[in-house]
């Protein structure tokens, strides 16, 4: 659908107490990302309020449908700010891998508000409109921005470990190759000691710098 709209996978029901929502929560978030949409993101911060305080949270209006409180609202404008400018003309399985990521996105910025921001304090999570508040999202961006590059390159330079590990043991267990600064010391040993750039210790260093690690 477009415009930031998107399927229901979790069955919601018609009407419902609080009692019965809260009974509910630890089922529906218990799924599979893929499966979430703002309702669950919506029931995982119910979640992660009476984790942190103890207390339920209490809805500004509650009418027994949470897609027709405000909290859902402000929930879904979050959501929908975070799906990529061009989500209205993706298709198929580029629509769902949108929906999924930004599904951790925000499920990454409910966390961090209440793990990292407000951890502790005078002040707390107290309700959902903070989370559009410009201020909270462009920090949230930078932390999270730097959070995936860090989390790219750690999977990289596994692989480039790995790739070393068995194409080149003799070289892998003579060096290390903990962090990319160690592949930049081991890049400068070889050139110091002008080695061939048909030596295997020069593919190595190829390898590293096709994968981008240096």
């Amino acid at each position: 659908m477009a415009n930031g709209s998107f399927h229901y996978k979790i069955s919601w029901g018609q009407k419902m107490t609080l009692d019965e929502l809260y009974s509910k929560i630890p089922t529906w978030i218990e799924k599979d990302k893929s499966e979430w949409n703002h309702l669950t993101l919506l029931a995982y911060f119910c979640y992660k309020y009476k984790q942190k305080h103890n207390v339920r949270f209490i809805f500004a209006s509650w009418k027994g449908d949470l897609a027709k409180t405000k909290e859902c609202k402000d929930i879904s404008k979050v959501y929908k700010k975070f799906l990529h400018e061009s989500y209205a003309s993706m298709k198929g399985a580029a629509k769902k891998e949108e929906r999924t990521r930004v599904i951790y996105k925000v499920y990454n910025y409910i966390n961090w508000m209440f793990d990292y921001k407000f951890r502790s304090g005078d002040r707390s999570v107290t309700g959902t409109k903070i989370f559009q508040a410009p201020s909270m999202i462009n920090e949230f961006e930078r932390l999270y921005s730097a959070y995936l590059s860090k989390k790219k390159n750690t999977s990289k330079l596994d692989a480039f470990k790995a790739f070393v590990s068995s194409e080149y043991p003799d070289i892998f267990s003579s060096h290390q190759f903990n962090d990319v600064n160690d592949i930049k010391i081991f890049k400068r040993y070889v050139q110091g000691y002008n080695l061939s750039k048909n030596s295997d210790h020069y593919k190595v260093i190829s390898k590293a710098e096709s994968m981008g690690l240096i």
